[in-house]
């Protein structure tokens, strides 16, 4: 197993095996300095409740929205019952103490930030797990299409050629940093085909964010 940062995509080996692909997320000093200033000044102005907002806000900003699930497609019916269906969106939600301790303590975003930096991969789930016969060519056509990504998939597409489109939408859709990806590849060895089966049952496990089948 081997991590390859954005730039070093390139280095990984053309053999078969499985990838995940995670994304750090990102908060800078600037961010720090302009939320502690606002939660003083929320504070002293209009109260606990408006500085606890402000942090909920920043929270989602910087981190929570970039990890929001598409919605579900929902269908209630029942035996001579009215149906309903529609999308159910997905609503993060906040510990209000965690918010209290923030407010009442704003360095503790400096600990948050800190810990964000080196949580992945030991303490993340991935955001997309693939697998491939050439692991460098795969991991490349991956970051080329993150990087000039902004036509429609072609519908002719293979099934796995959609699949790499439809990553590299959802990155750009979210506004994911590239440059905050990093991927994590192991080479598989043994009978033939066994990285795709390895593959399948990842995904199952852990439920990427970007890429389930």
């Amino acid at each position: 197993m081997a991590i390859y940062s954005w730039h070093e995509v390139g280095d990984a080996p053309a053999a078969p095996g499985v990838y995940a692909w995670y994304y750090t997320p990102e908060i800078t000093v600037f961010d720090l300095d302009r939320i502690t200033s606002e939660i003083v000044e929320l504070k002293e102005g209009r109260g606990t409740s408006a500085a606890k907002d402000a942090v909920r806000e920043f929270l989602d900003e910087t981190i929570f929205r970039y990890f929001r699930e598409q919605p579900y497609s929902a269908q209630l019916r029942g035996p001579l019952k009215p149906r309903y269906e529609g999308k159910m969106e997905h609503q993060p939600t906040l510990s209000e103490t965690l918010l209290d301790r923030i407010v009442e303590d704003p360095a503790r975003l400096c600990t948050i930030r800190a810990v964000l930096e080196a949580s992945a991969p030991n303490f993340a789930s991935p955001i997309y797990i693939g697998m491939s016969e050439r692991l460098r060519m795969r991991l490349g056509k991956h970051k080329a299409l993150i990087e000039k990504y902004g036509e429609l998939p072609d519908p002719g597409l293979s099934e796995e050629d959609q699949r790499d489109h439809s990553f590299a939408k959802e990155v750009r859709a979210r506004s994911i940093p590239p440059s905050r990806l990093f991927v994590v590849a192991t080479v598989i060895s043994g009978p033939p085909g066994t990285y795709v089966d390895i593959e399948n049952i990842l995904n199952r496990i852990h439920y990427p964010l970007l890429g389930r089948n």
